[in-house]
């Protein structure tokens, strides 16, 4: 087994195709049949199927696969290590980012990166989760940083890494009638008019998915920034749902009070998410590395 027959079973998945596959790999349509076929009798397996339609991996293919992406990685991250010291980072970042974790995490995570490397320059999208994602699969941004929901689950070809797990509570103005209660159940939270975050002309978000497990959401508004949130929230008796590690930031807001809920855990699990048909570069894992090391403090 060569790491090449390696690099040719990943790029093939990616490229669904073994013209598109040879083309990216700078090599002939033969060779790279040629090449899987050996990996194939070696190991024993059917690591591929030709359908009509495209290639596509075996189920034992696939798990294949999957330790190949590891091992290519890990090689990856050799060679990165080997030149780091001796090379400057340049590049641009493209990445997408849940409101919440931008509010809280990203002014401290982009000043050291900033600092360390000032020649990169990052631009960064403000979104609803599953904008992101499909942000993500559209190729672009090149990564995200979002709440798990039920689309996430459900999408194919989506790399993600846990950061950390958090859970919802309530947010209101103080002149609303619930503000000085200590905590809220979630019957008592759902049958205030509620005001999600939302950036598509869709009625399905992060939040509003994981709420509708508990029954009918009685939503008031839907809007695209968090200032405008906040304005309704003082003027009317309305109510939204955030997550905890935000609380402390509206908080600061003597207009706003935050209200835990008392009778269920509203978990959610902050992730950061890449195509798998995008190689993250080395200026993006520098990047990565600063955000996870940041939100280790959070938990």
């Amino acid at each position: 087994m060569r790491l090449e027959q390696l690099y040719y079973l990943v790029e093939i998945y990616r490229s669904k195709t073994i013209s598109l596959a040879a083309e990216r790999a700078h090599i002939s349509q033969p060779a790279l049949s040629a090449s899987i076929s050996k990996l194939e009798d070696e190991l024993g397996v059917l690591l591929l199927k030709r359908t009509n339609q495209g290639v596509y991996p075996t189920e034992i293919g696939e798990t294949i696969i999957e330790k190949a992406k590891d091992i290519i990685e890990s090689v990856e991250e050799i060679k990165q290590i080997a030149k780091i010291n001796n090379m400057e980072l340049k590049g641009n970042i493209s990445m997408a980012v849940e409101p919440g974790v931008n509010l809280t995490i990203m002014p401290e995570v982009l000043t050291n990166f900033k600092y360390n490397h000032p020649k990169v320059d990052i631009f960064i999208k403000v979104g609803e989760s599953n904008n992101i994602l499909r942000d993500i699969q559209s190729g672009k941004a090149d990564f995200g940083i979002i709440l798990k929901s039920e689309e996430l689950l459900q999408a194919k070809d989506i790399n993600l890494r846990d950061l950390f797990v958090d859970e919802l509570v309530l947010i209101t103005g103080k002149n609303n009638s619930i503000a000085n209660k200590e905590t809220l159940t979630l019957e008592e939270a759902l049958a205030q008019p509620v005001v999600l975050y939302n950036t598509e002309y869709v009625t399905n978000c992060g939040i509003s998915s994981l709420l509708k497990k508990y029954g009918d959401i009685n939503v008031l508004f839907r809007v695209d920034n968090l200032e405008m949130l906040e304005k309704i929230l003082l003027h009317r008796d309305c109510v939204s749902f955030i997550p905890n590690f935000m609380a402390e930031e509206y908080a600061k807001f003597n207009e706003l009070v935050v209200i835990p809920i008392s009778d269920v855990s509203l978990d959610i699990t902050i992730d950061i998410i890449w195509s798998s048909r995008h190689h993250l570069s080395m200026v993006e894992k520098e990047l990565i590395k600063g955000i996870k090391s940041t939100c280790c403090d959070v938990n």
